[in-house]
């Protein structure tokens, strides 16, 4: 199993998914797998990425029911599993993700605010972070390097 690695992406740098460590990789799969084809076709696969990262399936269902939330908000722009880019929205939804995983609320909320409604926010924020909790209990800790750079950047304002 290969860790997650911190490194500095840069602000504006698209990544590849060649960039992403097997735990994120799974991760985004799983994204992309729930969006396209729902969890029922899916599910195999998904489990076989995680299980392949390292990643207990019991942290499938906090993940579920956070993407579960999105249906009541703005369309998230999910590319398909096999392209070998990152969307900005993917990107934007990872670094969210590791944000709330680090317990930095604020500059995931930021981030989750521009698809979901309020109400929506209040029932992701617990979702996700049980996710995040059990991607840090394997090892697995997502990025948030830009969500931060952003966060601190309005703070200074």
């Amino acid at each position: 199993m290969r860790a997650s690695r911190p490194r500095n992406r840069g602000l504006n740098l698209p990544l590849a998914v060649r960039d992403l460590s097997e735990g994120e990789h799974a991760v985004l799969m799983a994204v992309r797998l729930w969006f396209r084809g729902g969890t029922l076709r899916s599910m195999a696969v998904i489990h076989a990425a995680f299980r392949n990262a390292g990643i207990p399936t019991d942290a499938l269902l906090p993940l579920f029911s956070a993407l579960g939330v999105f249906t009541t908000g703005r369309p998230l722009i999910v590319l398909s599993p096999a392209a070998l880019e990152l969307g900005a929205d993917e990107t934007a939804l990872l670094e969210a993700l590791g944000a709330l995983q680090h317990g930095d609320d604020d500059a995931g909320l930021t981030v989750l605010d521009r698809w979901l409604p309020l109400a929506a926010l209040c029932m992701v924020t617990a979702s996700a972070q049980e996710f995040g909790r059990k991607l840090a209990a394997a090892g697995v800790f997502l990025p948030y390097d830009r969500v931060r750079s952003a966060s601190l950047s309005l703070a200074a304002e």
